[in-house]
């Protein structure tokens, strides 16, 4: 049996990647880019969601950038806006922008919800409502990035965590009622991995880096961190066609951790 890998999944197509500035949403652009299509990256962070922009048009790619700060419901409309000035149809949407917030249980307080409620699980459904009209023109994907925490119980954080079980259910309510467009609907659960989310804020961002990426770790079965690469090449897939029947479901990229003995 011949198998064919086709390197140009996403030729002629048009992906909208949220939090594309850095970590997983900045290695997904890559990946998109690399198999042929276009890429608008959503995010605050201007500088660097502008270097993303330009390393790909550099490479003879097409990306654009468009500024937002998702965990203010007002900037959305205008973000559709803008993106409707780049394009009229939209083939992918990662829904990946997120933050943290950890604490125990007794240690939550009330202004700790909002915050991380507004950008982890209000925005995915905003912004996919706004992107709607473009996403029904010729069919798309939808890739809501959750959590292993949404998938396993951890007790240092529990908004956090619920946040991202909430992006679960929520993929499968999208994978049900936009199935009539043509639209799938997909979440995925990384593990562990060596991102900005962890080592950005450091003392030494290198370093800590550095240090991530030689860790061997008990949380899961392969003893070491994700790399932003592979949660990128698994998004891909559920981006792609090749995905063209998986709807309504979660893919765990953690090594091994959710489901599985890491003793």
């Amino acid at each position: 049996m011949e198998v064919y890998i086709q390197m140009n999944r996403f030729e002629n197509k048009i992906a909208v990647i949220t939090g594309g500035a850095s970590g997983f949403g900045r290695a997904t652009a890559y990946r998109i880019f690399s198999e042929g299509g276009e890429v608008i990256i959503v995010d605050r962070d201007t500088l660097k969601g502008e270097n993303v922009v330009d390393d790909i048009s550099e490479k003879g790619g097409k990306a654009y950038f468009v500024k937002a700060d998702l965990s203010d419901h007002i900037s959305i409309k205008p973000m559709a806006e803008r993106i409707s000035e780049i394009t009229d149809r939209v083939h992918v949407l990662v829904n990946n922008a997120g933050i943290g917030q950890y604490s125990s249980l007794e240690e939550i307080q009330p202004e700790h919800w909002e915050p991380i409620m507004s950008i982890n699980l209000k925005a995915i459904l905003e912004v996919t409502i706004a992107l709607l009209p473009m996403l029904k023109k010729e069919g798309a994907s939808i890739v809501n990035v959750s959590s292993d925490g949404g998938v396993v119980g951890r007790p240092g954080g529990p908004i956090y965590d619920a946040t991202k079980a909430g992006v679960i259910s929520l993929s499968k309510s999208m994978a049900t009622g936009y199935a009539k467009y043509g639209i799938r609907a997909n979440a995925i659960a990384p593990g562990w991995a060596v991102t900005e989310f962890h080592f950005g804020r450091a003392e030494n961002p290198e370093k800590t880096k550095k240090e991530l990426e030689e860790m061997r770790t008990d949380s899961c079965v392969m003893r070491r961190l994700g790399r932003p690469e592979e949660i990128a090449a698994a998004i891909a897939f559920l981006a792609s066609d090749d995905a063209s029947y998986v709807t309504g479901t979660v893919l765990c990229v953690d090594g091994g951790r959710a489901g599985l003995d890491t003793r």
